[in-house]
């Protein structure tokens, strides 16, 4: 395990409750004076501190280890289409403060931004303890580079995002996709918690998929990975935003349910994803229909995902958690008719933030963590 690895690991344990170093070296599989030097190390940089000593019957008295929670905090932003929302994060993934903003990617997006940080940073309480900021873009990402290279929503194509911010900032920026970051916060205080190989289902205004495996988030080349709405559905199906024809999304991501629930005829024109939840409410004629057939779509195709991978654990995320109930009609079967073992489904509450804390995360565990 790399060294800011271990000492992720060790931020994120320690965060829901105080350990000793052999429970951290047990809990981690590694060697008592691996963790010794991380914890010690962490200790010199204020992130960790020591309790009072525990003595359980005859040997030399264990020394639990806490998070100093306000020690350094991280900066996660959600760039949207209409707007930026922002999550200031402890280092035990708690929220200091949450704010939103309107954004306009088509005006001066990279003087927006820079704005935006230069006022986190500027704050007399806060801003010294900001180690990095963190943005998730929707998009094809490729991190490694801060190149965004295509995001429809955005209107934004090989964008140099993070060198043009990171030219103008004092601190280190990270990008990547969207859903990648929640998946980032999904491995460090959620489903990774009790799993170290899973898959993260975003279904939104796009359809996309994070996958961990052993407990690394896979990427692939030029951050091309998890691209799960351009999985080919039909040939001769709608036309997606990719330039092909027939994708996931174009079934099962919010435009394409209310443009397939118009060409219908279940609905006079294009509505939105409140006035599709609430005609699937009150049972509008095949409107549930619709949703249980998206989900379905997208049920097999995650079947044949968890079987090429072999993981246990799917967590569903994303702006159509309030579709999600009609979706899961079709989705559930297609998925446990299609697996060839066990899956366990979880599907989390979804607000604004959620992808402006898995921001947020991304830097905890690349910057902070590795100082």
């Amino acid at each position: 395990m790399r060294e800011d690895l271990v000492r992720t690991e060790v931020l994120t344990m320690l965060g829901s409750e105080p350990l000793n170093r052999t429970q951290i070296a047990h809990r981690l599989g590694l060697g008592a004076a691996t963790v010794s030097e991380h914890t010690r190390r962490l200790i010199e940089l204020g992130y960790l501190r020591e309790l009072a000593p525990q003595v359980a019957g005859r040997g030399r008295p264990r020394v639990p280890l806490e998070v100093v929670p306000d020690a350094a905090y991280t900066l996660g932003l959600r760039v949207h289409h209409t707007h930026l929302v922002g999550v200031l994060m402890r280092l035990n993934g708690s929220e200091v403060r949450r704010f939103t903003l309107p954004f306009d990617p088509k005006a001066a997006p990279v003087e927006q931004l820079v704005a935006v940080c230069e006022q986190a940073l500027a704050d007399p309480e806060t801003g010294e303890r900001i180690r990095g900021i963190g943005l998730a873009v929707p998009g094809v990402i490729d991190p490694a580079r801060g190149v965004v290279r295509l995001s429809p929503h955005l209107g934004w194509s090989d964008l140099p995002l993070q060198p043009l911010l990171a030219g103008r900032l004092p601190v280190p920026v990270l990008i990547d996709n969207d859903t990648r970051a929640s998946t980032m916060a999904e491995l460090l205080f959620g489903t990774g918690r009790d799993h170290d190989d899973f898959l993260v289902l975003a279904v939104g205004g796009g359809v996309g998929m994070g996958i961990v495996l052993g407990r690394r988030i896979h990427r692939g080349p030029d951050g091309v990975a998890g691209e799960f709405g351009h999985v080919p559905i039909d040939r001769e199906g709608p036309p997606c935003v990719c330039g092909r024809r027939g994708c996931l999304e174009t079934y099962a991501a919010d435009y394409a349910l209310a443009a397939r629930a118009h060409a219908r005829g279940l609905t006079s024109e294009v509505v939105e994803v409140a006035e599709l939840h609430r005609l699937a409410a009150v049972d509008a004629p095949g409107i549930r229909d619709l949703m249980a057939e998206a989900g379905a779509a997208l049920g097999q195709a995650a079947a044949g995902v968890v079987n090429v991978l072999a993981v246990r654990a799917l967590t569903v995320i994303g702006e159509s958690h309030v579709l999600w109930p009609y979706l899961e009609r079709g989705f559930r079967p297609a998925v446990e008719g299609g697996v060839l073992s066990g899956l366990e489904i979880m599907v989390r509450p979804w607000d604004d933030s959620a992808h402006a804390r898995g921001a947020a995360a991304l830097v905890l565990s690349a910057t902070v963590a590795s100082r």
